[in-house]
């Protein structure tokens, strides 16, 4: 009962960290919807983002004047929009600008639950929508629209609608600059040289200014990535909370593959003293990433699959001295990954297979 128990507190935790995780670039299959080999995200308020996608800092202040453009967009949106379609579709409007005209692709996804929110002193229930619609900038020449730009800006907005409001408020230059502003000033490396590659989150709160730079580094060199998780596992019938944390050597931004040293730590019960007894592993691990070329580089979220070995290091009276553990990924979706196990001592003797649910990196 007592690892039941523990294991519905990691999941709990589990949640809890992914509710918390309110950036465009980080978390499942996020950073992979954004062109662009580096990105600025700048928080907007009232859950609106401009997110700039680029191959070099260059690019981006080539094209600084994002107010003058989104100008034009709200002129030519008021002309084609269409108000008797149902407010709640998501909208994707992709916005080419060329040297003689401008083109509009749209594209919509229905909403396929009605939620509807019920407010203290209002007689009636609201229809709410519960995504966002997305505006992506690019500048292209091309007849038909590419599958992938070096350069877009994309604005993420409750409703296309809000892009004028935005711009009566101030618009989004200001907060373009000030985020560009703290990547000229960043002391660690010159990531306005285009080598480099980074992705920034920039949010303003009256005079608080919070940044956070995510693997800044050469565009083409090594960089490490922290994957931290959770998980529970059927080992020996029983169910065996997890909590690990991996530090992943990965070659190549270009490349889509990972080494890694960890530390896992399996949690059992002792029933007989009413205890939680621990087993600790020290692993190594190679992974294989999905890298399609619309993302330019390794999708954390989008494993192909991955193989690691561990020896106990630290035991208890539920694995005997000197047990292996082998493991691999079966299957990911998101942060959830089904792992299959197999623990054994010597040349694989007293053979205990298993099968792990991870939550995480």
């Amino acid at each position: 009962m007592r690892t039941y128990q523990f294991a519905l507190l990691l999941l709990s935790m589990a949640g809890a960290a992914m509710a918390q995780q309110e950036s465009h670039l980080a978390g499942p299959d996020k950073r992979g919807r954004f062109n662009g080999l580096s990105h600025i995200e700048v928080d907007l308020g009232q859950k609106n983002a401009l997110v700039v996608g680029f191959a070099t800092f260059g690019q981006v202040t080539a094209r600084q004047n994002i107010d003058s453009v989104l100008r034009l967009l709200v002129a030519d949106y008021q002309k084609i929009a269409d108000t008797t379609q149902g407010q709640t579709r998501a909208t994707h409007a992709l916005y080419r600008l060329g040297p003689f005209n401008r083109t509009v692709d749209l594209r919509y996804t229905p909403q396929t639950t009605a939620t509807f929110r019920f407010s203290d002193g209002q007689p009636d229930p609201v229809l709410v929508k519960t995504r966002q619609d997305t505006l992506q900038i690019v500048w292209s020449s091309a007849l038909m629209p590419l599958a992938y730009y070096d350069f877009s800006v994309y604005l993420l907005v409750n409703n296309l609608s809000d892009v004028n409001r935005i711009l009566q408020e101030r618009g989004v230059n200001g907060k373009l600059q000030e985020a560009l502003k703290s990547v000229r000033q960043y002391k660690h490396h010159d990531l306005t040289s285009p080598k480099m590659a980074f992705d920034l989150r920039y949010k303003r709160e009256g005079e608080s200014i919070q940044t956070q730079f995510i693997n800044p580094g050469l565009a083409k060199n090594p960089y490490i990535s922290f994957q931290p998780s959770v998980g529970v596992g059927l080992v020996r019938t029983r169910w065996v909370p997890s909590l690990n944390i991996d530090v992943q050597y990965v070659t190549s931004r270009a490349k889509a593959i990972g080494y890694s040293v960890g530390y896992l730590a399996l949690f059992h019960s002792d029933e007989a003293n009413k205890t939680i007894q621990r087993s600790d592993f020290l692993t190594a691990g190679v992974a294989f990433y999905r890298n399609e070329s619309h993302q330019r580089g390794p999708a954390f979220n989008n494993l192909r699959t991955s193989f690691s070995v561990g020896m106990l290091v630290k035991g208890s009276n539920y694995f005997a001295k000197g047990t292996i553990r082998l493991s691999g990924t079966l299957y990911q979706k998101g942060f959830i990954k089904i792992q299959p196990e197999l623990y054994f001592n010597g040349a694989f003797k007293d053979l205990h297979p298993g099968v792990r649910i991870g939550f995480g990196l």
